[in-house]
């Protein structure tokens, strides 16, 4: 049923991307993207790659706080691997993740489960106080572009049905879950183990240091949106809060759980963003293009080199 899943959401991508570009002049838009300046993909790709760094700083700072070592390398293989995967199979990572660690540096499953739950939370819950600060302050009227493109959209096509379909849904999912981990849980041993190291992980010693990582992360991100709007002339006039908006609602997109790191989704709410801050559909869209398309290509390039290390530690027989 996984290969439906997969096909069901991608097509999904496919729906919302083509809602995104129905109405525009394609030629126009490919225009446009052939005179976008892509030397700018060399400060974004250094950006990415610091981002990249911290993440697995961050990530061995909550090992650490269980007493596993896990070396750098073992680390950035898991990571872009793990990222490779959730492309194809949205959150397929986290577990990819977890797997390849134990079989480098043999940590328990459900430790590394811990880590990869602890740093989601996180990082879901800086999304939603950052769009909360927006909302409240309502920065440059994202209150109103957040009812107009999400909240109207939504309760349009939700109805009751749609909202028990979803409710359902999300039972069978934390059933699924609760029924792993009572099959993984000889006599309550790996459940013990697991929310053992979720409270180690909540008490954390260098709470300091892991709220600074995760700081730079997300200014990392902004700086990969904030970089990209001087490839067009119409674009570079923003200013730091808008593109700080755009930013936000961007990581909306991505969080969508669709093939591609959110396809579709995101393009179609960032170019609505780049509109409201009057800046042109077509210029929009590209930018949509350009930003998803840069990042798209890294985590081609970077999960692939991963996949490619595991098999040539494989044949040397490191793993």
């Amino acid at each position: 049923m996984n290969w439906l899943k997969s096909l069901l959401l991608s097509i999904v991508g496919v729906i919302l991307l083509w809602l995104a570009l129905r109405n525009l002049p394609l030629q126009e838009l490919g225009t446009q993207l052939k005179h976008a300046n892509y030397w700018l993909v060399i400060p974004v790709f250094l950006v990415t790659l610091f981002v990249y760094y911290i993440r697995i700083k961050r990530w061995q700072l909550l090992y650490e706080s269980l007493h596993f070592n896990v070396p750098f390398r073992a680390a950035w293989i898991s990571l872009c691997a793990g990222y490779l995967v959730s492309y194809v199979v949205p959150r397929g990572g986290e577990i990819t993740r977890c797997l390849l660690v134990k079989r480098y540096k043999d940590v328990p499953f459900n430790q590394s489960l811990a880590t990869v739950i602890i740093e989601r939370v996180t990082d879901t819950v800086c999304l939603l106080l950052l769009v909360l600060g927006i909302l409240i302050f309502n920065v440059q009227e994202t209150a109103s572009f957040f009812h107009t493109n999400i909240i109207l959209p939504l309760s349009d096509k939700l109805n009751i049905k749609s909202v028990l379909l979803i409710v359902l849904l999300g039972l069978t999912l934390l059933g699924g879950v609760y029924f792993y981990i009572s099959k993984k849980a000889k006599d309550g041993a790996w459940a013990t183990s697991f929310l053992h190291a979720l409270k180690r992980l909540l008490l954390l010693d260098q709470k300091g240091y892991y709220l600074l990582y995760t700081l730079i992360i997300w200014i990392g991100y902004f700086l990969m949106t904030y970089f990209w709007i001087f490839a067009f002339k119409d674009s570079s006039v923003l200013t730091f809060s808008q593109v700080f908006v755009v930013m936000i609602i961007g990581s909306i997109g991505k969080s969508v759980p669709i093939q591609g790191g959110g396809m579709g989704a995101y393009h179609y709410l960032v170019a609505q963003a780049f509109f409201m801050f009057g800046v042109g559909l077509v210029t929009g869209n590209a930018l949509a293009i350009i930003i998803h398309g840069a990042q798209t290509i890294y985590t081609l390039i970077t999960g692939s080199t991963a996949y490619l290390m595991v098999i040539y530690d494989e044949k040397d027989r490191n793993l």
